[in-house]
C-alpha cells in the first residue's frame, strides 16, 4: 500500500515540474518575443540614422547616388546581417548565419525591390549599375562554389573580403 500511494506521490511531482516547466516555457518565450520586438524596432531606428547621417556626408563630399547606396547605404542596413551572423557562429550556429545573410539579399533583390518598384516606378541608369551587377555576379558564383564544397572557413572568408575590397576601391575610384 505504501508502494501505491508512493508512486501516486511521485505522479504528482512530475505534473508539478511539468505545470511549472510549462508556465516557465511560456513566461521564456514572452521575454523572447518583447525583446525580438525591441530588437528589431532598435534596428529601425539606428538604420534611419545610420543612412540619412551617411548619406548627408557622401552627398556633401560630392560622391554619386549609386556608390552611396552600393556601400555607405548597404553598409548601414547590413549591419545587423553582421551582428547577427557573427553572433550566431559564435554559439554554433553557422546554418542560422548563413541562412539569413543570403535569405537577406534575396529578400532585398525581390520583395523589397519588387514592392519598391510598384508603389514607384522608376527609370534605371544601366550604366551607373554595372560595376555592381558584375560584383553581384562573381560573388554568387564565387559563394555558390565555396557552399558546393560544404566547408566554408577563414581562406573563404578572405576572398569574400578581397572580393568586397575591390568593389569599394571600383566605386569610389570611377
Amino acid at each position: 500500500m505504501g508502494v501505491f500511494f508512493y508512486n501516486i506521490y511521485q505522479l504528482s511531482k512530475i505534473r508539478n515540474v511539468k505545470e511549472e516547466g510549462a508556465i516557465s516555457e511560456k513566461q521564456s518565450l514572452r521575454k523572447y518575443i518583447v525583446l525580438t520586438i525591441l530588437g528589431a524596432s532598435g534596428v529601425v531606428v539606428t538604420s534611419y540614422f545610420i543612412v540619412e547621417t551617411a548619406s548627408y556626408i557622401a552627398l556633401s563630399v560630392g560622391i554619386p547616388k549609386v556608390v552611396i547606396g552600393a556601400t555607405i547605404v548597404a553598409l548601414g542596413t547590413s549591419l545587423p546581417e553582421l551582428v547577427t551572423g557573427i553572433d550566431s557562429v559564435r554559439k554554433g550556429h553557422a546554418d542560422l548565419a548563413l541562412g539569413n545573410i543570403i535569405g537577406s539579399c534575396f529578400m532585398n533583390i525581390t520583395l523589397i525591390l519588387g514592392l519598391a518598384l510598384i508603389v514607384t516606378p522608376f527609370r534605371v541608369e544601366m550604366e551607373a549599375f554595372s560595376d555592381l551587377i558584375v560584383f553581384s555576379l562573381i560573388t554568387n558564383l564565387v559563394l555558390w562554389y565555396f557552399l558546393s564544397s560544404e566547408k566554408i572557413g577563414r581562406r573563404e572568408g578572405i576572398v569574400l573580403l578581397f572580393i568586397y575590397s575591390l568593389f569599394i576601391a571600383t566605386s569610389f575610384a570611377g
